[in-house]
């Protein structure tokens, strides 16, 4: 999810392409910037490994 984001999709694509609310998506995403202690989409690194 987060590296769809960092490829530049809304939260509202997204969440069509993985079958969630939009709700889900940002609640994701949410933690994702918590755990990586970043404050935007834009600071998301586009080679994020899966953990």
């Amino acid at each position: 999810m987060a590296t769809l984001a960092a490829q530049g999709l809304t939260n509202r694509e997204i969440s069509a392409r993985l079958f969630l609310t939009v709700s889900t998506v940002e609640q994701h995403l949410t933690r994702v910037y918590r755990k990586l202690r970043i404050t935007s989409r834009g600071d998301l690194p586009l080679d994020l490994e899966l953990a």
